[in-house]
């Protein structure tokens, strides 16, 4: 879910710096799984998998920081699969001379789990690059770090992966990996 607004990927695309090859998430989100909570109690872990959709940017500011183009951004969105219902995003961008990408984002979920209403904070980062003149990839990891409703004891850690369309600036992104319903 990374949305790199459309004067980001075109500064990426004149680096020239893209490989072929998607991105993978690596050691330096291991530090976000030892944010969500386990406790021995509650129920047991279930599979999750879906999809986020940015469906529109709600607000856009770019800045260059030294060598490094800083982005903040805000975007709204819809959720399927095992998380449904909608979201709101706000996220920095760190793209880097190299022409790669770092991203440390909070989604806040409206939606249901299992039949359970209620919001959903999610803390997520991932690294991402342009790997054509359209398009730009990006894998990380998502944990479900708390919510409200009947969802405030669902925690959980997501594998994400996606793309940004830099045509429209918005990203889709697969999600899979464990929740677990805490007591």
């Amino acid at each position: 879910m990374k949305p790199v607004h459309l004067a980001s990927i075109v500064f990426l695309a004149e680096l020239g710096t893209a490989c072929a090859e998607p991105v993978a998430p690596d050691a330096r989100h291991d530090d976000l799984a030892s944010s969500a909570v386990v406790v021995p109690q509650g129920s047991p872990h279930t599979a999750a998998s879906g999809l986020f959709a940015q469906t529109g940017i709600t607000s856009f500011d770019v800045r260059a920081a030294g060598p490094n183009t800083i982005i903040e951004q805000t975007a709204m969105g819809s959720l399927t699969g095992t998380l449904t219902g909608s979201f709101d995003d706000q996220l920095r961008v760190v793209i880097h001379p190299n022409g790669r990408f770092t991203t440390k984002f909070t989604i806040r979920c409206t939606c249901t789990v299992a039949g359970n209403t209620g919001v959903l904070d999610i803390q997520a980062e991932d690294d991402g690059e342009l790997v054509s003149p359209t398009l730009a990839r990006f894998a990380g990891r998502a944990v479900i770090t708390g919510g409200s409703g009947d969802l405030s004891g669902l925690r959980g850690l997501l594998d994400i992966e996606g793309i940004v369309d830099v045509a429209t600036g918005l990203a889709t992104y697969a999600y899979i990996g464990r929740i677990r319903f805490l007591p």
